[in-house]
């Protein structure tokens, strides 16, 4: 049987969807109408949030809407935040210590478990409870504890190679937050989170108006 392709802007939702189901549980709700789910949510419709959760299964009831506490468990699953994931860091920087001290990663089931740079300056020190380590060491880290995921918070020349080093070493998906595209096989899934682009392209933005 041929496997479903979710569309990728279905998947980009997912977290909205949850974040606003955790927000509605705060606030009391118990079940709400797609009309009501969307609301605070610009640029999404009750149509798309009833599309995109079909792909996973019937989490609607005709006449009381959505069931808040089952719809953050289903959500949950469907990212598999009910599995606590490994991450491990490159580049302990200015965002690099940002991100190690970052307190939402344990809350959604993501736990940056080691830290790399290549500074004798920094090696060694401790940041955010995480001990940094020389960069010669990821490759034995990831195949020894079978970690996927890997941050890229290194400058721009460097994260080709910091790339490279990962794929080799068996990394499945990397987020890059250096200002460059990353040339990797397919088989990794990399997401770009560049700063700067975005801010010069909310800057357009603005001027046109």
């Amino acid at each position: 049987m041929k496997k479903l392709t979710i569309p990728e802007q279905t998947i980009e939702r997912l977290p909205l969807y949850l974040r606003r189901s955790e927000e509605l549980k705060t606030q009391g709700e118990e079940a709400v109408t797609s009309d009501q789910f969307v609301k605070d949510l610009p640029g999404i419709n009750s149509e798309n949030l009833r599309k995109d959760l079909s792909y996973f299964g019937n989490y609607g009831k005709r006449g009381s809407g959505y069931d808040i506490p089952r719809l953050i468990k289903e959500l949950r699953k469907i990212l598999k935040l009910h599995v606590e994931t490994d991450v491990i860091l490159i580049g302990a920087g200015n965002l690099g210590t940002a991100l190690l001290t970052h307190q939402d990663f344990n809350r959604w089931g993501f736990r940056i478990s080691a830290a790399f740079d290549k500074n004798p300056g920094v090696i060694g020190n401790e940041i955010g409870g995480i001990r940094i380590q020389p960069i010669q060491g990821i490759e034995s880290k990831v195949r020894n504890q079978e970690i996927e995921v890997a941050m890229i918070a290194v400058p721009a020349p460097n994260a080709q190679e910091v790339a490279d080093m990962l794929v080799s070493a068996g990394i499945k998906g990397i987020l890059n937050f250096a200002p460059v595209l990353l040339e990797t096989p397919q088989t990794v899934k990399v997401m770009q989170l560049d700063i700067t682009s975005k801010l010069k392209e909310l800057n357009y933005y603005l001027k046109e108006e």
